[in-house]
């Protein structure tokens, strides 16, 4: 069991000795090989930045295993979001300059609306997720919170939203399919 902190020197051995291993690991999740060598890198970065404070209580292995596989996880759960946002904004009605501004204007109402409604504590953790792109992990650590909590706040800020704030756009995508027919 090594102590930390690492040396430069030893920190540059295990970082040679576990690159590889480690992304080929992540790519075995994430299916990119770029993105496996960046989930690694970073893992590296932050770990090097806080070993001062971890105290490993086994094999460096095993602890950069579950880290980086971690890591890889939280990736592909935050492409998954993106998807969902991607989604419900390509449902939105395109920037027309001859298009009626006012049903745009008047759904980035209700969506600032709903998320005024929201209970604080679910606003902020959805904010800090979905506009300032911050992970669960931070999030759960900024607000002294479990990550379980961050997850259950999000899920029901997408459900009170889409009740709230893009259902009326559905109907009236619907209503304005209806009316060409």
């Amino acid at each position: 069991m090594q102590e930390t902190p690492f040396s430069l020197e030893q920190f540059e051995l295990l970082f040679k000795e576990h690159f590889k291993s480690l992304a080929l690991l992540a790519y075995s999740v994430v299916k990119d090989k770029d993105v496996a060598k960046d989930i690694v890198q970073e893992f590296f970065v932050k770990f090097w930045e806080t070993q001062h404070t971890l105290q490993l209580r086994g094999p460096f292995e095993g602890y950069a295993a579950r880290a980086v596989k971690n890591r890889s996880l939280n990736y592909i759960a935050r492409q998954e979001v993106q998807d969902k946002h991607q989604q419900l904004f390509a449902a939105m009605p395109p920037d027309n300059p001859d298009a009626d501004h006012g049903d745009r204007e008047q759904f980035y109402q209700r969506l600032s609306h709903a998320i005024d409604c929201m209970p604080e504590q679910r606003r902020r953790v959805f904010l800090m997720s979905a506009a300032d792109n911050k992970k669960y992990a931070e999030i759960a650590r900024e607000l002294n919170i479990s990550i379980n909590t961050v997850k259950f706040h999000i899920k029901a800020a997408y459900v009170f939203l889409r009740n709230e704030a893009f259902m009326p756009l559905w109907i009236s995508v619907l209503l304005n399919l209806l009316h060409f027919f």
